[in-house]
Formats: structure tokens, C-alpha cells, sequence
């Protein structure tokens, strides 16, 4: 088992109100939360690779602190759409499992997630190779990129509702983090209870390994907060039906299964 080292929050923490939350964080410097939001980030870019995550830190505050440290911005285009492509997995995979879809296959898995999100974003340049090859690389600490993309949801959900100020970089996920470091951390601990322990409701193994996951420390100081849970549509599910038991990216072939 393995635990993130980052700072706990010196109060607990339960957040009953995001918008506020935005509107008073983007009135400070994105370096305000730098504390947390450093590791944090280097965890999630990083998740396994210790030299990587020093390397990051240090990039991150020199781009904190004003700096243009190049090697690193050229990296975050690669990591946020890395981070989408993990997000859709986790996100179908609850998904699935909350509205108790293939339950007859065996219920949510990582591999029908991954199939339904590669077709819902290859428009993007995704396919099944490359997202089978981004949850290898970012599986342990998928639950907080997921939560740092529903965050980004949330946030632009909120700005198209009632605008809060809110500039296009200022829904970068990298950003967003250092905005909001405790709201992703809350919507993460949600996502590390679901995928470490809700076995999907037609049988199989959690979402992620816990061996390995970088799991957020017990006494953080902050609440589980609840993400909206992704709808699986009707024709998603009908073309899930027409997937083969294991196929990871051959040609699919129509069966029988009814829509569930």
C-alpha cells in the first residue's frame, strides 16, 4: 500500500459551497496553495516516477513563482490530455457500476470503459492502444486526475450558468489544482473509496489495484466530496452490447445481449 506525502489541511475541511470556493481563490495568486498543490500535482503527473516528481516540483514552483521554465510547459499539452483520457475511464466505469449496466457481462470494468470512452472522444485521437496505454502509465492516481477534471466540469457548468470571472486558463486542469487543491483532494477521496472497494454490481474486481494506488492520507483534513455521476446513455450501452467479451481493439461484431 502506498500513501501520498502531502500536507494535511490545518482544519478540517467540508465544502458546501464551490462556487464560493472559485470565486474567492481566483481573486489570489495560484501560488497561494502551493503547499499542497505542488506534490499534489507531482503525483498525478508522475505517479510513478520519484525522480520525475523532484524534477516536477521544482519546475512547478519556478512556473509559480512567474518563471517560464520550457521544458516543463511543453510537457503539461501531453499531461492534460493524458488526464482526459483517465478521467473518461473512471467516470464511465462509476458510471456503469451506479446504474447497474452489464450486469450480465460482469458488471463495470476498466476494459468496457476504455472501449466506450474511445469512441466517445476518437474524434480527439483517441483509440483503445492509447488509452489502454495512458491508464498503464496514470492508473495510480486516476481517482484524483478524474476529480481534477470534474472540478474543471463543474466550474465551467457554473460559469456558462452565471459567469464568475472565469478565463480559459483558468480551467487548465494543472491550474485548477492549484486553485482548488482541497475540492480535487474531497471529489478524490470519493473516487479512491469507489475504485478501491465498490465491486460492480454484476460481479469482478475494483476499479484500482490497491498495492499500488497512491491512496491520500487518512488525517487530511477534508470531507469525501460527491462528483456528479457520469449518465450512460441508451445507444452507449447498445454499443457496448456489441462488443465482444475481451476485445481490446479488434473489429467488433454484433450479438444478441439486450440492452440492459
Amino acid at each position: 500500500m502506498r500513501t501520498m506525502e502531502i500536507p494535511c489541511f490545518p482544519r478540517n475541511v467540508e465544502i458546501s459551497d464551490p462556487e464560493y470556493l472559485y470565486k474567492t481563490r481566483l481573486k489570489q495568486k495560484p501560488g497561494s496553495q502551493a503547499a499542497i498543490s505542488i506534490p499534489l500535482l507531482s503525483y498525478m503527473g508522475w505517479p510513478n516516477d520519484p525522480a520525475g516528481r523532484e524534477d516536477a516540483m521544482k519546475m512547478l514552483r519556478a512556473w509559480l513563482d512567474g518563471e517560464d521554465p520550457r521544458e516543463f510547459l511543453k510537457q503539461i499539452p501531453l499531461i492534460h490530455q493524458n488526464w482526459g483520457r483517465i478521467a473518461d475511464i473512471v467516470q464511465i466505469h462509476c458510471g456503469l457500476s451506479e446504474g447497474g449496466h452489464q450486469q450480465r457481462r460482469g458488471g463495470a470494468s476498466v476494459g468496457k470503459s476504455i472501449f466506450l470512452g474511445s469512441e466517445r472522444i476518437k474524434a480527439r485521437g483517441a483509440s483503445q492502444a492509447n488509452m489502454w496505454e495512458g491508464w498503464s502509465g496514470y492508473k495510480d492516481s486516476a481517482h484524483l486526475i478524474a476529480a481534477v477534471i470534474a472540478v474543471c466540469a463543474d466550474m465551467q457548468r457554473r460559469n456558462s450558468k452565471q459567469p464568475l470571472g472565469i478565463g480559459f486558463q483558468d480551467l487548465l486542469p494543472i491550474r485548477v489544482v492549484c486553485l482548488v487543491p482541497e475540492l480535487v483532494v474531497g471529489v478524490g477521496l470519493h473516487y479512491q473509496e469507489y475504485g478501491l472497494n465498490r465491486v460492480s454490481m454484476g460481479g469482478g474486481e475494483p476499479m484500482f489495484d490497491p498495492e499500488t494506488l497512491w491512496r491520500i492520507p487518512e488525517n487530511i483534513g477534508i470531507e469525501p466530496v460527491l462528483p456528479l455521476v457520469r449518465e450512460i446513455l441508451p445507444e452507449e450501452i447498445a454499443f457496448l452490447n456489441s462488443r465482444r467479451a475481451g476485445n481490446r481493439g479488434r473489429a467488433n461484431r454484433l450479438e444478441t445481449t439486450p440492452v440492459s
